[in-house]
């Protein structure tokens, strides 16, 4: 079981690595001839900046567009980006991320239970919420693809494994910590025997894999923008 579920792991990093590569040098190879700037747009590149770090740390354009996607999305990826970062500090550098904290044991335990508790129900509720947008919205269901719903579904399906093992489940939690790290030095060691887990690392591994063809891609191809990482001056410096 844990060649299987290590190889498998290794082969989703590898399409994710490989697809993503792929995505970029497709993206950074097609020409841009026009300025296509979203206009009112900066006209330096500090400004520039500016623009990209509001559309990546609150996704400024979506706010004006949309108050209730906005808010769904936001704490949607708020809530995945600290999870992420806890599940590095709780299985990959627990004792670098316990240091960094000053915590004992138990409190750094206590702290990652509760606040992966309170992310893990964050990061649920607003999925579910675009789920049933898609469902109930007659316009959003008429344009709504196959991949859209296998997205949102792959997703609850991850946080929803993840809350089971935190809120009912019987995680060996140091046998965790033993396979993680097993893996990243290219030895496997046996996983821990709960279902929970393993569906939870199959279906991370079915995401990895999916992300570089799917809309999931977008985080990669933001800064890469025309519309949002130009500047708007186009009587100002001739473009090619």
């Amino acid at each position: 079981m844990s060649t299987l579920l290590a190889d498998l792991f290794y082969l989703s990093v590898t399409l994710f690595l490989a697809g993503m590569n792929w995505r970029l040098a497709m993206w950074l190879r097609t020409p841009v001839p026009l300025k296509i700037v979203l206009t009112p747009g900066p006209a330096t590149r500090a400004g520039v900046a500016r623009r990209l770090g509001g559309e990546v740390l609150f996704f400024r354009s979506l706010f004006g567009a949309d108050r209730g996607l906005w808010a769904a999305a936001w704490v949607f990826h708020l809530s995945l980006v600290l999870l992420a970062v806890g599940h590095i500090g709780g299985l990959v550098v627990p004792g670098v991320a316990q240091a960094a904290l000053g915590l004992t044991d138990e409190q750094f335990h206590h702290l990652a239970r509760v606040m992966g508790g309170v992310f893990g129900i964050l990061a649920i509720l607003p999925l579910l919420c675009l789920l049933l947008r898609r469902l109930v919205m007659e316009r959003l269901r008429y344009i709504s693809t196959y991949g859209d719903y296998f997205a949102l579904v792959l997703l609850l399906l991850i946080i929803a494994t993840g809350d089971q093992m935190r809120f009912m489940g019987v995680l060996d939690l140091a046998q965790a910590r033993q396979f993680v790290a097993g893996l990243l030095r290219f030895h496997p060691v046996a996983p821990p025997a709960d279902v929970a887990f393993i569906a939870h690392l199959l279906l991370v591994c079915a995401l990895l894999a999916y992300i570089p063809f799917s809309k999931l891609v977008h985080f990669g191809g933001l800064l890469l923008n025309p519309t949002l990482n130009q500047r708007n001056n186009p009587r100002e410096h001739r473009h090619a």
